[in-house]
């Protein structure tokens, strides 16, 4: 029974045809370029977008800095912001 199939199965012409092999493989090697290129101007884009942020938030806490006086330190304990003064109130 097996032998029966494999008999008939070795006698049947081959269905593969190679045409358009070669074509079909061409098409997916430019389908990935393309792609390749769309990411990498993408890449490009991105990286602009954040170098102009980061020099952009740079010259905003520039400018910001240079308009603000600068307390005397984390420990000062005159600070705006230091626990003991929120909670008891700025001395007078």
């Amino acid at each position: 029974m097996l032998q029966d199939d494999l008999d008939r199965l070795a006698k049947a012409p081959l269905d593969r045809s190679l045409e358009g092999l070669e074509s079909d493989i061409w098409r997916g090697v430019d389908a990935r370029v393309a792609e390749r290129r769309v990411y990498s101007g993408t890449f490009a884009i991105q990286v602009a977008i954040l170098a102009m942020g980061t020099l952009g938030s740079l010259a905003a806490g520039h400018q910001w800095a240079t308009t603000h006086e600068v307390e005397a330190g984390v420990f000062s304990p005159y600070s705006r912001l230091a626990a003991s003064t929120l909670l008891m109130g700025e001395p007078r």
